[in-house]
């Protein structure tokens, strides 16, 4: 999917000064998001927050959906760098299906350690624009839960692979979604749920049993930590 600058996306800086006002920005919608809703957060809210001048911010941010998205990537980066640096608990690499119970889980601490977060990913805020915006951050996640799988497993060949897992990742959004638009928490049962929705549609193209890869298998003899190398991970198959 070709990147495009919509409204929906952050004008991102790449220079010193640039990048702090970004950042600052950022960590003041964030700040007003543990006591505001969505929909009662405007750039002006941010501007008055971060007291900087309104232009600052519709220079980075032409909606306030950009701003949002903005903060749904910085909180996306943040989950990836823990996900590289976190071993695998050996009890997730029994099978494919523990797996993605821990994968599950560990999104699910971040939730809840962050309940600004929540709000974003399951909130459901702006509209074409945004979700477009967010099924290309999707996809992006999908590549990456794709590559840990391979890095753990020995995978066979799956069809349109990119495809299938965001269908996962969007299933898994809307069964937890309507627990937290329900009850304003992702509460465990939604979480049972989105794990055994996710189970049952990976049985659609997975066997039940994938062989751990070699190296995976060598550390676990050794009781050293598993960490996923999905930067060298191996081909496709």
């Amino acid at each position: 999917m070709t990147k495009r600058q919509t409204r929906a996306n952050p004008r991102v800086p790449s220079r010193g000064r640039g990048i702090m006002r970004y950042e600052g920005l950022l960590d003041s919608l964030e700040a007003l998001l543990v006591d505001h809703d969505l929909e009662d957060i405007g750039l002006y809210q941010i501007a008055e927050h971060a007291g900087v001048p309104h232009a600052s911010v519709y220079h980075f941010f032409p909606t306030k959906e950009a701003a949002f998205m903005a903060l749904v990537q910085r909180y996306v980066s943040e989950i990836r760098s823990q996900q590289k640096h976190r071993p695998v608990p050996p009890e997730a690499l029994r099978s494919w299906q523990e797996f993605l119970a821990e994968e599950l889980r560990e999104a699910i601490r971040f939730f809840r350690e962050t309940p600004q977060a929540m709000k974003l990913f399951l909130g459901r805020f702006g509209g074409m624009e945004t979700w477009r915006a967010e099924i290309a951050q999707n996809t992006s996640a999908a590549q990456l839960l794709f590559r840990r799988l391979n890095s753990a497993f020995h995978l066979p060949f799956i069809r349109d692979v990119e495809t299938k897992l965001l269908t996962f990742i969007e299933v898994v959004d809307a069964v937890l979604g309507i627990s937290y638009v329900r009850d304003g928490e992702i509460n465990d049962e939604a979480v049972e749920e989105a794990h055994r929705a996710s189970v049952a549609y990976f049985k659609l193209f997975l066997p039940d049993h994938l062989e751990l890869r070699e190296d995976v298998l060598a550390r676990l003899d050794r009781g050293e930590p598993v960490l996923l190398d999905t930067d060298n991970c191996p081909p496709c198959p």
